[in-house]
């Protein structure tokens, strides 16, 4: 008899698992095991947010980097405060908490609301024009030392948003119509 009830276990056990996508290791399943960043990703975070650093500090030693100061020094404190998670949990995976090593853009949707569609556009570009100024400010500062392929890439990147937001600033029906339309698609799925 309880060579038919573990069978039974081990098949529900299977099924549930399937179902779930987590695999049952040797009778423990997985949705009581913690799970552990690998240290690849840890220290690719770790790389990334050294150098936003130093790119934010070239900014703002630099005079002709005119993004404002309180800004920088607010996304400055939030990766150092990342970068020290990010040490915690490598000292001691299974009692500190786990990092979140993705970029989580926090935004107040009532805060959007009541912008235009020109005004949003406005403000991306400005945003936008702030990154490849403090790129500027690095490539500009031999304190800096981001990988010159890692700023061009970005910078690259960058252009290329500008451009399509500069495309929309002067076709805003066009733009504005095929935003909608996108929404629309987006909710039918």
């Amino acid at each position: 008899m309880s060579t038919i009830g573990s069978g039974l276990m081990t098949a529900l056990m299977m099924v549930v698992s399937s179902v779930f996508g987590v695999v049952a290791i040797d009778g423990v399943d997985a949705f009581t095991e913690e799970r552990f960043v690998p240290q690849e990703k840890l220290d690719r975070a770790i790389i990334h947010i050294t150098d936003d650093l130093m790119m934010i500090d070239a900014c703002l030693a630099s005079e002709e980097c005119t993004v404002d100061s309180m800004e920088l020094n607010e996304k400055k404190t939030k990766l150092l405060d990342k970068l020290e998670q990010i040490d915690a949990y490598i000292l001691n995976p299974s009692e500190a908490e786990k990092p979140h090593l993705h970029k989580h853009k926090k935004m107040d949707k009532n805060e959007f609301e009541d912008l235009t569609f020109e005004e949003h556009l406005s403000n991306k570009i400005v945003k936008l024009s702030d990154k490849i100024m403090i790129i500027d400010a690095c490539q500009a500062s031999e304190e800096c030392t981001v990988d010159e392929d890692i700023l061009t890439k970005k910078e690259f990147q960058i252009n290329m948003d500008l451009e399509k937001l500069n495309f929309c600033s002067e076709n805003i029906e066009e733009c504005e119509s095929h935003k909608k339309d996108s929404k629309h698609k987006k909710h039918r799925k």
